[in-house]
């Protein structure tokens, strides 16, 4: 069945049929079971004849799989895993550095390692749903999540994904938002969720045609290990300083890294993915005993060079259970921790912590069958914010608050009457330019450049906020380089407007007897509105930061 129609249908069938019976699927009234839902499925199937060899009703048959799992440390192999201590580095070809390779299986060693795999497609209640899978990552970390994305495009260029958006900021980033705070964490108040611009993508025709073969986790145990991998990609290391702010504030109380991975471009039921598939082990069958701080040279993969990341290798321990999803589809996301620390972890003492980050790795799967095309995949790590649980607030009752739903950000377009409203105010500086053009002014020459700089740079501004909606809540926060280059422009406008003030105030008399030889009524009107506009933010800003001051001393 599962050759013939694909695995969804094989567990349909073998979950709800009995020995004996026979079905014509495309007749759905004669499949008499309480999930009518599955009858949509099997309808585009053509008649099947069932004959099950107990009449017992049976579970989807198990993919357990026994293999090598790659890279995995001997058990006896010391690991000293205080902050302090010395990092076991990799060299650029992913070899040890002051160790002998000896210290890690290889798949060669006569001693090497069979490690079970559980299929977890068993362990995740069926129908695959939106709330199973949710149940499953607050039991594990880790789930399959049923998604079927809008996405086309799957950026991996950062710098083009800031600068121009994506499909990736536009649509993808919404989507995941949306899983996060409905799904997986209703349960907290989610301050923050930052998703990259683009995505890292694995397999044919992308920037990384080799897969992550090795059993690791990508950032550590503590704050310190997860800002030290930071500052290995961000040359401006503005990332890590970012992160220890916000994770600062009296609102946070927990950080997060989730990872959503899934193959991509035409995994479906009926060719579903077969090729490296993902292992994930089970966090709470991990303790730090079990890890290995490592260092990788961050320029290997897209780094800084000389920086080192902090990632972590695992020691082989019988008790570690590890799972894959069989035969993944396009329409489904595998989900999992990668990092998570809170205020009452002890800080930056790894021997400490809990593990509660998935390791991971690609394997061969020995079910691969021959032939079968490279995988194609791309995985999104998104960094969470977490407040405080909303069962701690006492206002109401955990199921009500969680049956608020989150939207979603209304897409850029169409826009509102109000967002069109402000276009045409803030281009009026346009204006301007036809009152001043024509005009005579000799004795302010300058007046020309002032007023075309300014009405300039006033109009880009205000088309940058209109284009990206930049005064609707949240939307500063998901376009941060355009809100940036705004506030640049405004910055410019500022100075611009300070230069209007100097060359019209002292002059400001020509607008009682505007004349040719001086200055005509057009140049004066376009020179003085701007210039007022100006003086009084600026005599704002003064009197805010009065106010600001004196509250603060009256605090104090």
């Amino acid at each position: 069945l599962r050759s013939k129609y694909g695995f969804t249908a094989a567990q349909i069938l073998r979950e709800f049929v009995v020995d004996g019976d026979h079905y014509d699927v495309t007749n759905t009234s004669n499949l008499n079971t309480p999930h009518e839902r599955y009858t949509k499925h099997l309808h585009k199937y053509k008649s099947i004849s069932i004959s099950m060899a107990d009449e017992e009703k049976s579970s989807p048959s198990s993919l357990d799989l026994e293999v090598n799992l790659p890279g995995l440390f001997r058990p006896e192999f010391s690991a000293d895993n205080r902050q302090e201590a010395k990092k076991v580095a990799f060299s650029s070809d992913f070899s040890l550095v002051s160790y002998s390779d000896e210290v890690r299986y290889a798949d060669e060693d006569d001693d090497a390692p069979i490690v079970k795999i559980l299929d977890a497609r068993t362990h995740q209640d069926t129908p695959l749903t939106e709330d199973s899978a949710a149940s499953l990552f607050h039991k594990k970390g880790f789930c399959l999540f049923p998604h079927e994305t809008k996405v086309k495009g799957w950026n991996e260029n950062f710098l083009k994904g800031m600068i121009f958006g994506s499909d990736i900021s536009k649509v993808y980033a919404p989507e995941l938002e949306s899983i996060i705070r409905n799904y997986l964490l209703p349960e907290y108040h989610v301050v923050s969720v930052d998703v990259p611009p683009a995505v890292l993508r694995r397999g044919p025709s992308s920037k990384n045609e080799f897969y992550g073969t090795g059993v690791h986790q990508d950032y550590g145990l503590t704050l310190e290990d997860y800002k030290s991998t930071l500052a290995a990609y961000d040359p401006s290391g503005q990332a890590a300083k970012q992160v220890q702010k916000t994770f600062d504030t009296d609102e946070v109380h927990g950080l997060m890294v989730i990872n959503f991975w899934r193959p991509i471009e035409g995994y479906t039921k009926a060719n579903p993915l077969r090729s490296k598939p993902l292992a994930v082990c089970d966090p709470d069958f991990v303790t730090a005993n079990d890890t290995v701080h490592t260092a990788l040279d961050a320029n290997v993969v897209g780094g800084i060079k000389g920086k080192q990341t902090d990632q972590m290798a695992l020691k082989y321990n019988s008790q570690h259970q590890w799972y894959y999803y069989p035969n993944m589809t396009d329409d489904e996301v595998l989900v999992f921790k990668q990092f998570e620390i809170w205020k009452d972890d002890p800080m930056n003492k790894r021997e400490a912590m809990s593990v509660r980050g998935a390791f991971h790795t690609a394997f061969e799967d020995p079910n691969t069958p021959e032939g079968c095309p490279p995988r194609k995949s791309t995985e999104c790590r998104v960094q969470v914010f977490v407040g405080k649980r909303k069962d701690d607030e006492g206002s109401s009752s955990l199921s009500e608050q969680q049956e608020e739903k989150w939207t979603p950000p209304a897409p850029l377009w169409p826009k509102s009457g109000s967002e069109w409203g402000w276009l045409v105010c803030d281009i009026g500086s346009i204006g301007m330019i036809f009152a001043a053009v024509g005009s005579e002014c000799p004795a302010i020459p300058e007046f020309l450049n002032f007023v075309i700089s300014f009405a300039i740079v006033g109009m880009l501004a205000s088309l940058i906020k209109f284009h990206y909606s930049l005064r609707r809540e949240g939307n500063e926060k998901r376009h941060p380089c355009a809100h940036a280059f705004s506030s640049i422009l405004g910055l410019t406008q500022l100075a611009l407007g300070i230069w209007g003030m100097a060359l019209v105030f002292p002059n400001v008399t020509y607008l009682a007897n505007p004349s040719s030889d001086t200055c005509e009524i057009g140049p004066m009107i376009a020179m003085v509105i701007p210039a007022l506009i100006i003086a009084i933010v600026l005599v704002g800003l003064v009197g805010c930061g009065i106010y600001s001051f004196v509250v603060e001393k009256k605090k104090e």
